[in-house]
């Protein structure tokens, strides 16, 4: 009996040991899963002396929407990271999301309806008659 208290002892031990082990490792794991992801292909972390605009100038190099709504874009996009006023302020160490420019487009054109022929009115040529040009405008 005491051969098999024995026995049972020491598979015990060994698996608190393997326990232990296992679980040190995903203790040592944890940390690495908590820091901070990756940064994203639409996202841009300024340098300490950047303004918004010059990231703007930056992330969506010729655009053709004004300043003004690319700021508020970012502003929106990004309320964590950017201080809104009438100069927004970038805060340090902050990783910026770009916003979709093609989506920031569409939604300030609004949805283009692809025009068909059914609706373009029909255009004639035809030439005026001398009725219609005897009422045209006339310079000496």
């Amino acid at each position: 009996m005491t051969a098999l208290l024995r026995f049972a002892l020491s598979t015990l031990a060994a698996c608190m040991v393997g326990l232990g082990s296992q679980a040190q490792a995903e203790t040592t794991a944890a940390p690495a899963s908590v820091t901070t992801p990756p940064a994203a292909a639409n996202s841009y972390k300024p340098k300490a002396s950047e303004s918004l605009d010059q990231v703007i100038a930056k992330t969506l190099p010729g655009s053709p929407l004004k300043i003004e709504l690319l700021r508020q874009a970012f502003v929106a996009q990004n309320p964590q990271a950017i201080i809104a006023g009438k100069v927004p302020k970038l805060r340090k160490g902050a990783t910026l999301i770009v916003p979709d420019h093609d989506q920031l487009i569409q939604r300030t054109l609004g949805v283009l309806a692809p025009v068909s022929e059914s609706t373009q009115p029909a255009v004639t040529a035809r030439s005026s008659t001398f009725e219609e040009r005897k009422r045209w405008v006339q310079y000496p």
